[in-house]
């Protein structure tokens, strides 16, 4: 029977993860948030798949970490739209299957089965990104600060720690990161970064920074603060 690891930070997407896998016939034999267990991500040798969804914030530094834990494993990504450039990113650091989110169950538990056999498997859609060199993207300070503590692995309550923010400000900061790179997730904000594409730390000089600098901890409704973050 093929053991998996399932690894995210959604618990209804947890549940609904294992019931579906489970009743298909593969042994889930972990399944939520490691982040939630003392001893973060488990080690399991003996298993075959370790299925990570990258649609909350897991980032890519939990990648490399889990692949580092189980070498032996076959390490599937489930995300949204992917570049070509940032697929190949992916199957570098070990990778062998790239799922999209809108997978079926049954489709789903296919397409572990024939990663589990040895196939490398990807399923995801182009997301339409620029070419490298053709796209130059301007981020103020405070943008380039919820960027870099995202590659440390932070998560969102952490980041607005560390910035003195509100949780909910820092969710507006990526969802207008995501906007401004065109990438939907975290994991793919990562992979535009370690890219090396052009991300410009700071507005240029005369220029009117593109994110308002919020420190309370109490907040607006949400599409007053989209609208705050725009540019007049």
């Amino acid at each position: 029977m093929t053991r998996v690891l399932v690894f995210t930070d959604q618990p209804v997407l947890a549940v609904g993860l294992q019931e579906s896998l489970s009743s298909a016939g593969l042994d889930v034999v972990f399944s939520g948030d490691p982040a939630q267990r003392s001893e973060g991500f488990p080690v399991a040798p003996d298993v075959e798949l370790v299925l990570l969804d990258l649609t909350g914030e897991f980032t890519f530094e939990n990648l490399a970490d889990v692949r580092s834990r189980m070498p032996g494993a076959n390490l599937v990504i489930r995300v949204g739209p992917m570049s070509r450039e940032l697929i190949f990113q992916a199957l570098e650091y070990g990778v062998r299957g790239i799922l999209p989110v809108q997978l079926s169950p049954s489709a789903l538990v296919q397409s572990l089965r024939r990663i589990a056999s040895g196939e490398v498997l990807i399923e995801v859609t182009d997301a339409g990104f620029d070419s490298p060199g053709e796209k130059r993207v301007m981020l103020s300070e405070r943008e380039s600060q919820v960027v870099e503590l995202l590659a440390q692995g932070l998560k969102n309550k952490e980041i607005a720690s560390a910035m003195n923010l509100a949780e909910g400000t820092v969710k507006v900061y990526l969802s207008r990161l995501f906007k401004k790179t065109k990438v939907r997730d975290r994991f793919e904000l990562m992979l535009y970064r370690v890219h090396d594409r052009k991300l410009l730390n700071h507005t240029a000089p005369g220029a009117r920074a593109a994110t308002a600098d919020f420190a309370s901890t109490t907040l607006p409704a949400p599409e007053m603060l989209e609208e705050a973050l725009l540019p007049s």
